[in-house]
């Protein structure tokens, strides 16, 4: 493919005049964490300071390049070709190659506990503010500060991340991740099977909360004794349960955007209503009995045996979005947006290891891939006429839409925001263009937390966090299903055992931190 490589070749260098617009976040951190850096001083944010993005005599030297993350589908095969294409571009322009070491998800956390422990040598990981936390990585020194690979070989990325976002991941004043493009607010939508709707004539557009659910689920339940009327499993709840006016700052206490109060979210009285209507579907039979050890939300959907949903990962309001995703007709209602946290801009970024033996490289590595679109899509769709078929147009004509495979079939996929720049996605059967335009509008209009910038410092209550998260990871399949025996007596025990995990101490330690961040911010 040289025509591919020598388009490659000239996206290589066309990114490094762009004008720097990062992801979203206003650093803030305790005064014991994170100092801001102002976006606009960040490396090549002028024309005077930015270097040529070749990398010249420092590519003579030929790498080897790993790459860790969570293995995104189950089956996936066909990773040495996809990376023998990848490579192609990646030996050309930067004389290295890449391997993707994909963990199963059940040993995700612990794996890289173990490399990180033992400080073994790595280039590239995934990491969020959940998920291989930013946060405690940094705590124990496991990544490299960036700021100085990024102002040297990142032009691309220092182009397109939204300014705002590097203050999500800035401790000390240092960059510590590069945050991916991903939707900030990501809309909550009720989706609906189309057939369905219109065969009872259902208002959907009516339905503003979980609550106004029940009419539809009971006709349902009552008329159609082969469908289950609400999707729900042990890790994937029912769309309306969150409160968007909550903002999550560690597990079990958030941010009152209300009133601006530090809350435990057990302890907020809709929180408890919703989960109560939960339980309620769960008695009359609207969610199924065994759901709370189902854990694959979306082979459930796309079952085609439910007729309420959640979205797929994003709203559209013609309900094109999940009709693609899920793969039979339906249509949607919007429940709500989050507001724009520090969590949600931390949903996906890469770090670069401290224990790597070429981190220049990795950074060219990853600016490489911020600038090429081929390359990109590549690693997140795989090989033409194995894992995806063009549709029109061709991967040099650098907008062509494309047919991936799916179901069964997929053997293959990275989300792109796990590889970084979403917004370079080739229109799909994923995410069309018009989808992907709304998610980046949303983002830019999107309503920021009060606490946007505010990094919570676990370490003092790691134990408590510890403790509270693991009766979490056991009550939560429960909550979101409702298949509990008795709601007021497993939820008001539920929210002692949190007090007796150090609930309150958390809480505390929340308050001491955001007092500190807001007083230094005022």
């Amino acid at each position: 493919m040289s025509t591919t490589k020598k388009s490659s070749a000239k996206r290589w260098t066309a990114g490094t005049s762009a004008v720097l617009a990062a992801m979203m976040l206003v650093v803030g951190c305790s005064s014991q964490e994170a100092e801001t850096s102002d976006p606009v001083n960040t490396p090549a944010a002028t024309e005077q300071n930015k270097p040529e993005a070749e990398a010249g005599n420092e590519t003579e030297q030929f790498v080897k390049l790993s790459w860790y993350m969570p293995k995104p589908i189950d089956n996936m095969k066909d990773q040495e070709a996809v990376e023998a294409e990848a490579n192609k571009i990646i030996k050309e322009q930067l004389n290295a190659e890449l391997h993707l070491n994909l963990i199963d998800n059940a040993g995700w956390e612990d794996k890289m506990k173990l490399i990180s422990a033992a400080g073994e040598p790595y280039d590239i990981v995934f990491t969020t503010f959940a998920s291989n936390r930013i946060n405690d990585n940094v705590q124990k020194g496991a990544f490299l500060p960036l700021d100085e690979l990024l102002e040297k070989y990142g032009q691309n990325i220092l182009a397109k991340v939204d300014p705002r976002a590097w203050k999500a991941v800035t401790y000390k004043g240092k960059i510590m991740a590069i945050p991916a493009q991903t939707p900030y607010s990501p809309a909550g939508a009720h989706v609906f099977k189309k057939d369905m709707v219109e065969k009872y004539g259902f208002d959907y557009k009516s339905v503003k909360s979980i609550q106004d659910l029940e009419p539809f689920l009971a006709e349902i339940k009552q008329n159609e004794p082969d469908m289950i009327p609400l999707l729900a499993t042990a890790n994937g709840t029912a769309s309306g349960i969150t409160l968007y006016d909550y903002t999550t700052i560690t597990p079990g206490i958030s941010y009152s955007e209300k009133d601006g109060s530090i809350v435990k979210i057990l302890d907020v009285p809709q929180n408890k209503e919703n989960y109560k209507t939960i339980h309620e579907f769960y008695q009359k039979g609207y969610i199924a009995k065994d759901a709370a050890i189902k854990t694959d939300y979306l082979a459930e959907a796309k079952s085609g045996k439910y007729a309420v949903m959640r979205d797929s990962g994003g709203y559209t309001e013609d309900g094109s979005k999940s009709t693609a995703t899920y793969g039979f007709p339906t249509v949607e209602t919007l429940s709500g947006y989050p507001t724009i946290s520090t969590n949600s801009m931390t949903s996906a970024a890469s770090a670069i290891s401290a224990t790597s033996k070429n981190p220049e490289r990795a950074m060219m590595l990853l600016n490489l891939i911020w600038g090429d679109k081929y390359l990109l899509n590549t690693l997140a769709y795989g090989v033409e006429g194995k894992n995806y078929t063009f549709k029109s147009g061709t991967a040099q004509d650098d907008d062509p839409t494309i047919e991936a495979t799916s179901g069964s079939e997929q053997t293959w996929a990275i989300w792109h925001n796990w590889l970084g720049p979403l917004w370079d996605q080739w229109d799909s059967n994923w995410n069309s263009t018009a989808a992907l335009q709304a998610m980046k509008a949303n983002n830019d209009n999107g309503q920021a937390s009060g606490i946007l910038g505010f990094i919570f410092n676990s370490e003092p209550v790691k134990n408590e966090i510890a403790q509270v998260s693991a009766i979490q990871k056991e009550s939560t399949p429960i909550l979101t299903t409702g298949s509990m025996t008795d709601f007021e007596q497993y939820y008001t025990e539920l929210q002692q055992r949190m007090v007796d995990a150090g609930m309150d101490k958390i809480l505390a330690e929340a308050q001491k931190q955001f007092d500190a961040w807001k007083a230094e911010n005022s």
